[in-house]
């Protein structure tokens, strides 16, 4: 919004907040320049929103810093927890569609390695 919209806004609403009387059919395009504002304003944040959860989501993609060895060891207890060994500490959830899921199998044993990375961690603090 240029300065002159700017002043303009900030004006017309000084005049609703200091006058008691109505608006009337004169005031009309003030009210409308005072509802596009608003409605460019709320646009902006709504896109602001969408690129910040993008770039989580990006974010959130890249690798991790887990190594073969933790992925190992999630594997083996991954493996263990749906053959059904209840010792794990783990619950797999329930999928819907074709059963299947192996296109998430390395995302889930690298969520299984960074917890192990974060249990160790809190347990030597």
């Amino acid at each position: 919004m240029t300065d002159k919209k700017k002043d303009a806004v900030d004006n017309f609403i000084d005049f609703i907040l200091s006058d008691d009387s109505p608006l009337g059919p004169e005031d009309e395009a003030n009210v409308q320049m005072v509802r596009s504002a608003i409605e460019q304003a709320e646009m902006k944040l709504a896109k602001s929103r969408l690129e910040r959860a993008r770039a989580g989501a990006f974010s959130g993609n890249m690798s991790s810093s887990v190594s073969n060895l933790d992925m190992e060891r999630a594997k083996r207890l991954f493996d263990r927890a749906k053959a059904g060994d209840t010792t794990t500490g783990l619950t797999l959830a329930a999928r819907f569609g074709d059963g299947s899921m192996d296109g998430d199998l390395e995302a889930i044993l690298e969520d299984l390695a960074e917890l192990e990375d974060e249990d160790k961690d809190s347990d030597e603090n």
